[in-house]
């Protein structure tokens, strides 16, 4: 072999070596894109969807300092990643809760239909839909049926004394707000709470429904929370499309409403 040649066969395998190294490489990114990006993107998302329920969490608490605890202003700063969180008026709310009682006074079953309104996280990247309604965290997924409550309202009954106490809590805004990024969310409570509370001298049945929003159903959440022990042992009795609660001594419902000043 001559010295030309020997220096020609090394160049060749120099080369050859080049091109399986770089194979290597483009290979590598190619498997990194394919799999590891969009591995990346949904632990990003999935993040931002739990950052969202913690952030969530504290407006709830909010509001219960605002509507039991008198506190009168609050202003708490949240950052909002991969989607958006939307006011819904009460006036705008698709979904009520419908509570029938007896009317000691009166004689006859009264009617309250109670329009919560809405904050609603919707995600941009993926599919969760979280909203703080009447109280209770709630979330569904925007592709599919079902809906599951991550805290629950403020509902309960004292079998000792047989009493049923109600809390309602209603959202409000003067104009349409959305928030994306950093900021912060003031509220209010701007009236006194509406108050309804009987002693029955014969004990009586309340019962409860929920009426959702067919582009955001939140009823099976609510259906777990009435069925379930939240709010007493063994669940409220399903009736049809009603939830009840039997015997009865005394009935509080009590129904806020926090004002979103600005977010």
């Amino acid at each position: 072999m001559t010295l030309r040649q020997r220096y020609a066969d090394e160049a060749v395998s120099e080369s050859i070596g080049f091109i399986i190294i770089f194979g290597l490489v483009v290979t590598g990114i190619a498997l990194v894109s394919l799999y590891g990006y969009p591995m990346l993107l949904k632990q990003q998302i999935s993040s931002d969807e739990r950052t969202m329920e913690q952030t969530m969490l504290i407006l709830q608490n909010d509001m219960k300092l605002l509507s039991y605890s008198n506190v009168p202003y609050k202003d708490t700063s949240l950052r909002v990643s991969g989607g958006g969180l939307n006011v819904f008026n009460t006036t705008d709310s698709q979904q009520s809760f419908t509570i029938r009682y007896w009317n000691e006074t009166g004689g006859y079953t009264e009617t309250l239909v109670f329009r919560p309104g809405e904050l609603r996280y919707t995600s941009s990247a993926g599919n969760a839909v979280i909203s703080l309604e009447n109280g209770a965290i709630l979330k569904r997924q925007q592709d599919a049926t079902g809906s599951i409550m991550i805290a629950e309202p403020r509902w309960f009954y004292d079998a000792t004394t047989q009493t049923y106490v109600i809390f309602l809590l209603g959202i409000q805004a003067d104009r349409p707000m959305a928030l994306s990024g950093i900021g912060n969310i003031q509220m209010s409570r701007i009236i006194e709470p509406t108050v309804i509370s009987w002693d029955y001298a014969v004990p009586r049945n309340v019962s409860v429904r929920y009426t959702a929003d067919p582009q955001n159903d939140y009823s099976l959440a609510w259906e777990n929370y009435f069925t379930g022990s939240g709010i007493l042992a063994g669940g409220l009795t399903p009736l049809g499309t009603e939830y009840d609660l039997a015997n009865i001594s005394k009935f509080v419902l009590k129904a806020y409403v926090i004002r979103i000043e600005h977010i």
